[in-house]
């Protein structure tokens, strides 16, 4: 297997690009700059490639000269900046994603894993929602609240047309909040939990006044690289979109603990109660994953104590 990665430099890139290594495989990581800074420890046992995804000769002259075999489809343009510039936003998400399915049509690619987010379903509510946190599956009505949610549908409704119609084997998988080195520095109020792992480290003074008992499924890197290699080796499945999350609720107090076994003369104050921690909306919620069980064979390693180390001891292999 020779695989591809979109936006193979990003936060899910490197360490999707990392588990590879490990198990012997040689990745192509495409992005638009160069940046080694999540991955200078494998530099060297990968491919680095820049460019653009909107430029679909670029993507087909990579499949040719690396004999891809499989595409991990990362590059997205986040929430915030797709806001900022919608006609942007939707050339990278909606337009990127039709050259790489292009690309694999043309280049007889039959598996192209995706991946989505937990946007595509907008704000979550009632039952769903905090307290109460029943499970959300991958039938619940999408209804994306921004820009970045519509985008992430759409893809995913091109990937279906793109699989019932030339055979392309498109997975989507569809992420919780996700926390891991590098999403704090690169996507700010995106990463609530990496900010507290982060300023615990550093010894930085912060006051949060509420929201430490908020719920909330969080899912570490690590799984996700997880979810994307598995998506990439299973077997046809008898499904194409999965939820990937750990199935449980977090608080940002369990994610403080966490770090104060570590950093216990951390400096942060942490109120109680739910809050939406910044964010508009409310799409705070925990995913059912069984489906990612089922089929792909997935199951989460990393709890919030166990994703907390790996977060620091990345940081530390990176010196950063």
């Amino acid at each position: 297997m020779k695989v591809l990665i979109t936006g193979g430099m990003g936060v899910n890139g490197a360490v999707t690009a990392r588990l590879m290594v490990q198990d012997g495989l040689r990745p192509v990581l495409f992005d638009n700059r160069m940046d080694l800074t999540l991955m200078g420890d494998i530099k060297e046992k990968v491919d680095l490639v820049v460019g653009d995804v909107c430029d679909q000769a670029a993507l087909e002259k990579i499949v040719d000269e690396y004999k891809i075999t499989h595409i991990a489809h990362l590059a997205a343009l986040m929430p915030e900046p797709a806001e900022a510039d919608p006609r942007l936003g939707i050339k990278v998400g909606v337009d990127g994603t039709v050259n790489v399915l292009e690309v694999a049509r043309a280049k007889n690619i039959k598996r192209v894993v995706f991946t989505s987010s937990k946007a595509a379903y907008g704000e979550i509510g009632g039952e769903y929602a905090p307290p109460t946190c029943k499970p959300v599956r991958e039938d619940f009505p999408k209804r994306p609240a921004d820009l970045y949610g519509s985008i992430k549908v759409c893809c995913e409704e091109v990937g279906r047309y793109y699989r019932e119609t030339y055979g392309i084997e498109f997975i989507a998988l569809r992420f919780v909040s996700i926390y891991g080195p590098g999403k704090e520095a690169r996507h700010g109020p995106l990463s609530f939990y990496g900010q507290l792992i982060e300023k615990a480290r550093e010894g930085a003074q912060w006051i949060i006044p509420q929201g430490g008992d908020q719920l909330n499924d969080a899912v570490y890197v690590g799984d996700v690289a997880r979810s994307v290699y598995l998506a990439l080796k299973a077997p046809a499945p008898g499904e194409w979109t999965f939820n990937i999350g750990t199935g449980k609720a977090w608080t940002p107090r369990e994610f403080l603990t966490a770090a104060a076994k570590l950093f216990p003369h951390h400096k942060i104050e942490l109120g109680p109660g739910p809050s939406k921690l910044g964010r508009s909306k409310q799409s705070y919620c925990v995913f059912d994953i069984s489906a990612a069980k089922k089929h792909l064979g997935y199951e989460p390693a990393y709890d919030v104590e166990r994703g907390v180390r790996d977060y620091v001891a990345t940081l530390d292999r990176l010196g950063r």
